[in-house]
């Protein structure tokens, strides 16, 4: 396993805590009102999603004063089979020490 898979390993598994704890949505549109509604502090848009969604959600998080982080990892279909969900390509997280976790271990990766 070379060092770029394990942080994005890293990343899922902390996904999948979030998601036990009720700290993640997913979708686009639910996203959306999380970053709305300050209840998002990051988000994680797969890498084959496509730039109409990236653009959407980047933008929401610009008007918001960048305070969102926004990373590109990873692939739909993973993403939906580690978090047993419908195909999903936007996963907002919702609680910063998972976030900032997260944003570590993709800065170090």
């Amino acid at each position: 396993m070379n060092a770029n898979h394990s942080y994005a390993e890293k990343i899922m598994n902390l996904m999948q805590f979030a998601r036990k704890a009720g700290k993640l949505v997913s979708g686009t549109d639910a996203c959306l009102r999380g970053i709305y509604s300050h209840k998002v502090h990051l988000v994680v848009i797969a890498e084959d999603a496509s730039e109409r969604t990236f653009n959407r959600i980047n933008n929401a998080t610009k008007d918001y004063g960048g305070k969102i982080q926004v990373i590109r990892l990873g692939l739909q279909a993973g993403y939906s089979a580690a978090l047993g969900l419908p195909l999903t390509a936007v996963f907002g997280v919702g609680d910063r020490q998972f976030a900032d976790k997260m944003l570590e271990y993709y800065a170090a990766g």
